[in-house]
């Protein structure tokens, strides 16, 4: 199917791997924490609450779904982990009105409201240096008795020569047989000792290499210790008043643990409603609101206050360049009324612009400051969080740019305060591009105007302001769109819509029951399609380290005059984007 539309062959292959594994749980959260919509998970702290605690009253959550473990102390260890998706699809209806234009038919594609809870495993590995380190005491007491064999051996061969020829001298020969059976046999016993030590270290050699080969028995039986695995979904189709569903994993090592069992099918049912309520979070929110809609405030503003001579428009523009313009076609062609595309394929895609307005309450300047935000929502020190790992890593080189550009400007905190063109960029960002989000933050516990400061006054302040603005346009959007394709395109992975409302709390599921809700063929196709699209890119898309030639990080843009100092800092900063990863 992604050969008629376009895609790459390679990602035709990845979109492939993922459809083979993306029933395994570890998968499932694994495409949460580094997917396109990696910015909802949050760490729960002091204790569950509110859904999460009546649900572990009612034992909805086993014991066995946390490894045996005390639900409090994986809380206190801070390895449990939820996303809430339920506040956002509040009050948005059911789609389905164009599904006639693409299937054919009339259908209802239902909203479902779906939070999951996640557990992180706890290591119990047996640490690779630990065994090395017996290795190495092994090996030394091991020499250690090879030297003192040979000082034996040397020593014992000293003595029956000198004892030989001494008997040889006798005249006796009797004394001489005598002798020389007398040295032989106490020979004898010392070989025996010997091969009874070599012997003992032969079985410490077999203890040893038993006891590495149940290290790799247990890591290969606990490859997913420290990872995050889902263990309960919470699903409430509100808009029909149903009453809410909680679904855990089944028992693994059981027949529940089979894929074709009830059990596990309603596990994989209640992870598709969670993934296809992630997906319309993640188009509008995510992917439009933030990595879009937000970036077309700071271009209009910058367009609107800061002269082309100015030197923060000289930072700025290249990042904004095309912004305004790719969001207007989006508005005409993508989320119009009445050239609404997701609608044709997106459970809530008939109900965008309410979408739009929740997924809006949750932007914050706060949660944009990227080292800040990962250490609010408790994921510093999550392993394997490759999402944070890079991010952070990209934020501390464009944060270090930034800080030698404005240096290049600004001399003091008085050059910051009186440049009143930069003020009022400031100023309008907050005051008319977010002033109708007062209401909102408001609600949210937020600072008015989304958080966005209102002026500025300290070089510091500067630049984490203008790394915030760059870091969105630049390298948050790329993380959460050009691989949408392979973590959304494929849809029993992760569907855009459903035909069936969730399953009551003792319903049977089986294998029909989920081709029946999963969507037709058609929007299927719908899905590669959009996906494909977004996930490519634009002509008038720059990348700093695509070539040497045009490699200057935050070139001057077209038309620009460019000081030998700029130049010499892009320069410096542009070797440091080649070089990461290396």
């Amino acid at each position: 199917m992604g050969e008629l539309v376009g895609w790459l062959k390679t990602d035709i292959k990845d979109g492939l791997k993922v459809g083979e594994i993306f029933q395994d749980d570890t998968e499932f959260a694994r495409q949460i924490i580094q997917g396109p919509n990696s910015t909802k998970l949050r760490q729960i702290k002091g204790g569950l609450f509110g859904k999460w605690y009546e649900a572990n009253e009612k034992g909805m959550l086993p014991k066995y779904a946390i490894d045996g473990e005390d639900i409090e102390d994986v809380i206190k260890d801070g390895r449990l982990f939820e996303i809430l998706n339920s506040e956002v699809l509040d009050g948005i209806g059911h789609g389905g009105k164009a599904s006639k234009l693409i299937t054919g038919t009339d259908k209802t594609w239902y909203v479902v409201q779906a939070d999951c809870l996640l557990y992180q495993r706890k290591s119990t590995k047996v640490e690779e240096k630990e065994v090395e380190k017996e290795q190495e005491q092994q090996q030394e007491q091991e020499q250690a008795q090879e030297n003192e064999n040979e000082k034996a051996i040397e020593k014992e061969d000293k003595e029956k020569k000198e004892k030989n020829e001494f008997d040889i001298s006798l005249s006796s020969s009797s004394t001489y047989q005598f002798s020389t059976t007398a040295t032989s046999g106490s020979t004898n016993t010392w070989v025996d000792k010997v091969e009874e030590k070599n012997t003992e270290k032969e079985k410490e050699k077999e203890k040893l290499i038993e006891k590495k080969e149940k290290v790799i028995e247990k890591e290969e039986k606990e490859k997913n210790e420290d990872l995050l695995v889902p263990v309960l979904i919470r699903l409430e189709n509100k808009n029909d008043g149903e009453k809410e569903t909680f679904w855990h994993p089944p028992e693994q090592g059981t027949v529940r643990d089979s894929k074709t069992d009830p059990k596990h099918l309603s596990w994989l049912l209640a992870k598709m409603y969670f993934r296809c309520a992630d997906w319309g979070i993640y188009s509008i929110g995510t992917h439009y609101a933030r990595a879009h809609a937000m970036n077309e405030v700071f271009a209009t503003s910058m367009y609107r206050n800061l002269p082309s001579a100015h030197p923060l428009f000289r930072l700025l523009q290249p990042h904004f360049q095309g912004i305004i313009g790719i969001n207007m076609q989006a508005r005409a062609n993508l989320i119009a009324p009445d050239q609404n595309a997701f609608a044709k394929f997106m459970s809530s895609g008939d109900n965008l612009p309410d979408l739009l307005v929740n997924c809006c309450k949750e932007l914050d300047y706060k949660s944009m400051v990227v080292p800040d935000d990962f250490e609010t929502r408790g994921l510093k020190d999550l392993p394997g969080y490759f999402f944070r790992d890079d991010t952070v890593a990209l934020w501390g080189i464009l944060k270090g740019y930034i800080e030698e550009m404005v240096s290049l400007s600004y001399f003091s905190e008085d050059d910051v305060t009186k440049d009143e063109e930069l003020q009022k960029f400031v100023e309008e960002i907050k005051e008319i591009g977010f002033g109708s989000f007062e209401r909102a933050g408001a609600e949210a516990g937020a600072e008015a105007g989304a958080g966005f400061p209102k002026c500025i006054t300290t070089k510091e302040k500067l630049v984490e302001y203008l790394t915030v603005l760059i870091f969105n346009v630049s390298i948050f959007h790329t993380s959460v769109n050009f691989k949408v394709n392979k973590y959304l395109g494929y849809l029993p992975n992760a569907p855009p819509s459903l035909r069936l409302t969730p399953p009551a709390q003792d319903d049977v599921i089986t294998m029909e029951r989920i081709m029946e809700t999963l969507p037709q063929y058609e929007v299927a196709l719908a899905t590669v399609v959009v996906t494909g699209i977004l996930g490519s890119f634009s002509p008038i898309e720059r990348f700093y380290v695509a070539t040497k030639a045009e490699n200057k990080l935050g070139y001057m843009g077209e038309n620009m005059a460019v000081s030998v100092e700029q130049e010499a800092v892009s320069k410096v900063w542009s070797r440091t984007w080649r070089n990461i990863g290396m």
